[in-house]
């Protein structure tokens, strides 16, 4: 199939725009936040904190609370100290959270909360509390486990629905798909991992290969109940879904890859990438800040499209994450991996791409620098089936960069696909 631009979509939202806090602590003369703050203790949910040790710093207007989650028990107090993570909002956003009308992960997408320290332990925030169900998105954070290894996943959508696993890139979470979910659980059952070696989730000790990945992740399907599923991925995540498809097409429904990994034709210094092992990784300990902001920024067409809170957040869950030597090591292992994959040849990343019949879309951003455009090309020529599209305006992370665009195409393919199956 030939390579088409990017659709036409609504693409107004932007991921997140920055929070107008209001000047005063109520909404209207029934409703005052600081009550609604403090009152969580009585609201929480025990069960649901499995040991969770946390400072949550709840910002709404000019009212400020500290949430302290400590094991069973919660306390609210003035804030002191360092917490954990900030999440900040309007007094009128705060209301529709507290009565049930919208999810925290709704807000941050509609850009009308922003977040500072751990986005991970953000997410376990909200589903801590009993709130009442008056239409907003519900979902949970759990932990699925492949024998001593947890998956650190946000689950929504309803349980009926089919299947979608969400893959993020190398070096990010499942936070990197937040502002998709919302669009996405209308209509499928959400499961948002963190990869091993990644976000929340272990770092066991493996290949951190395509083919190591697709193996845990199959492992994870077995542990979530399902047979078969389809999968979205964004860069490595991408390339993960192919090698799924490649491996059990049988399991696989079908595959979204948005600006995905790939084996390169032109490897410059693979001398010098075999010989580096991960370990040395572990060593690097230090990662300056502001370089790594300037190579966030780097990923996107217009970094400006992109809040600089949300820089500032992913920054700190980062960096939170890439303390632990495990986690260093499973970055480079995975790095070195798709650097040194081989392209050509009967076992070759083409080669096995080409009998691949799995429904595929495809998406490239022409302002990616890190996979080209161009390989919106090499697929539709080795993959004619697939769907192919190359955005004008977009980088390397399309979810972000574009979240209403992106859901929309993600919708309308798998949306197809489901059609499709059904007529059978």
């Amino acid at each position: 199939m030939a390579v088409r631009a990017g659709r036409g979509r609504a693409i107004g939202l932007t991921v997140p725009k920055k929070v107008v806090s209001e000047t005063d602590g109520t909404v209207d003369s029934h409703y005052s936040v600081v009550p609604s703050i403090e009152g969580l203790s009585s609201r929480f949910i025990q069960e649901r904190s499995e040991g969770l040790r946390a400072r949550f710093r709840v910002r709404v207007g000019n009212a400020c609370r500290d949430v302290v989650v400590d094991r069973d028990s919660c306390r609210v107090e003035r804030a002191r100290g360092r917490p954990d993570t900030e999440i900040k909002t309007s007094p009128q956003t705060w209301r529709d959270m507290d009565e049930g009308r919208l999810s925290g992960i709704e807000a941050f997408a509609q850009g009308k909360l922003s977040l500072r320290g751990s986005i991970q332990k953000s997410l376990l925030f909200e589903p801590l509390f009993e709130r009442p169900d008056a239409g907003a998105l519900r979902f949970d954070i759990t932990d699925i486990r492949i024998r001593k290894t947890r998956i650190s996943t946000l689950i929504t959508g309803p349980k009926d629905a089919p299947p979608l696993v969400l893959l993020h890139g190398l070096g990010a979470s499942k936070a990197s798909w937040l502002p998709v979910v919302p669009q996405l659980a209308n209509h499928y059952r959400i499961l948002a991992v963190d990869l091993p070696g990644f976000g929340a989730s272990s770092k066991p000790r493996g290949r951190y290969d395509a083919r190591w990945f697709a193996e845990q992740m199959f492992g994870f399907l077995d542990s979530a109940g399902y047979e078969s599923a389809m999968i979205a991925g964004n860069s490595m995540g991408g390339r993960i879904a192919q090698e799924m498809a490649m491996l059990h097409p049988d399991r696989i429904d079908a595959i979204a890859c948005l600006c995905p990994a790939t084996a390169f034709s032109r490897r410059p210094g693979l001398w010098l990438a075999r010989l580096l092992r991960p370990e040395l990784g572990s060593a690097l300990a230090i990662m300056p800040r502001g370089q790594l902001k300037s190579t966030i920024r780097a990923l996107f067409a217009r970094p400006g499209r992109i809040d600089d809170s949300w820089y500032e957040a992913a920054l700190d869950d980062f960096l939170a994450t890439w303390k632990s030597p495990r986690a260093r090591m499973a970055f480079f292992a995975a790095a070195r991996h798709i650097y040194m994959e081989e392209p050509n040849g009967e076992k070759g990343f083409w080669s096995r791409l080409s009998l691949m019949g799995t429904p595929a879309f495809y998406v490239y951003g022409r302002h990616d620098s890190l996979i080209t455009h161009h390989f919106g090309n090499k697929v539709s020529r080795f993959v004619p089936s697939a769907q192919v599209e190359i955005w004008d305006d977009c980088g390397h992370v399309p979810q972000l960069e574009h979240p209403d665009r992106t859901a929309n195409c993600l919708l309308d393919f798998f949306d197809d696909v489901q059609a499709s199956a059904e007529a059978l």
